[in-house]
């Protein structure tokens, strides 16, 4: 009877979830210190609602995510635009300051040999002391994590900022 629940499963909710975080801190990241309308849209992709104007189980999610990032402290915003955005949204300081830290490779792909990397830090190239340290940044490495298309990239750098 309960064979279904021992059967070991992805959380397709907490992959989406960590998902929508990383695109909301990016934007919000981007436009940092501006205030400005975040669209539910922009994080969890475009949806039609049904016949009976109800969003799809994802799209309603990444609205939920937005509310959990102001109510864990990571963003401030004026008002909910319906359930279809926030108005008036920023970063807080203790967002700003997670994502602008310098850190370790916070991911590197184990399927990839060390050249090719996730997160590269060392290049086959010289780079300036500069282009190192941005790259360490944690805001970068969740901007490569995103490029990447790798969930478990994603996941594991939400995971860093939302544990430190």
């Amino acid at each position: 009877m309960f064979e279904r629940y021992n059967q070991p499963m992805a959380d397709i909710n907490i992959e989406n979830f960590y998902r929508h975080i990383a695109v909301a801190l990016n934007l919000l990241y981007s436009n940092f210190p501006s205030k400005f309308a975040l669209y539910v849209d922009e994080v969890a992709g475009i949806d039609e609602p049904d016949e009976y104007g109800l969003h799809s189980p994802r799209y309603t999610s990444g609205f939920f995510a937005l509310l959990w990032l102001e109510e864990e402290g990571y963003m401030r915003f004026a008002d909910t635009i319906r359930e279809d955005g926030v108005d008036q949204a920023c970063l807080t300081h203790k967002a700003f300051l997670k994502l602008s830290a310098a850190c370790d490779p916070i991911y590197v792909d184990p399927t990839l040999d060390n050249a090719s990397t996730v997160l590269p830090l060392e290049p086959r190239v010289s780079l300036s002391p500069s282009v190192i340290e941005e790259r360490k940044l944690v805001i970068s490495q969740l901007r490569r994590a995103l490029r990447s298309g790798s969930s478990l990239a994603v996941d594991k750098v939400i995971q860093h900022i939302l544990h430190t």
